[in-house]
């Protein structure tokens, strides 16, 4: 665990993009408005999921063993973690879940990770 220091400010109008990938692999940000974290030493940022809610964004957290039930393989998504789905429906986002945190996928297969 790695604490985020300093006053805390609430900041309107702020919009964080978060790099992502789509379900078919096509990179792509993930914009939030208003609230989130981002600590450059760290190579993941915290997401509000209310305000994806509040935006009309569908999330459905879910773990590996339950890929099966949405149609998903662990051959093929083996850190599945449910999914985030855009307003629109157009657009969905397989997330990953490892060391019981979910996290979107980076744009390139690789994901970082501090021994």
């Amino acid at each position: 665990m790695q604490p985020t220091v300093g006053p805390a400010e609430h900041l309107t109008g702020i919009v964080m993009g978060a790099e992502t990938r789509h379900g078919h692999g096509k990179p792509s940000v993930l914009v939030v408005q208003d609230v989130s974290v981002y600590v450059p030493a760290m190579t993941d940022s915290l997401i509000p999921v209310g305000r994806l809610i509040e935006a009309g964004f569908t999330v459905n957290h879910k773990i590996p063993s339950q890929a099966n039930e949405d149609g998903f393989s662990l051959k093929t998504v083996p850190l599945y973690g449910g999914t985030i789905t855009t307003p629109d429906g157009k657009t969905i986002i397989v997330m990953e879940y490892d060391q019981h945190t979910w996290r979107l996928p980076l744009p390139s297969a690789k994901r970082f990770s501090k021994p």
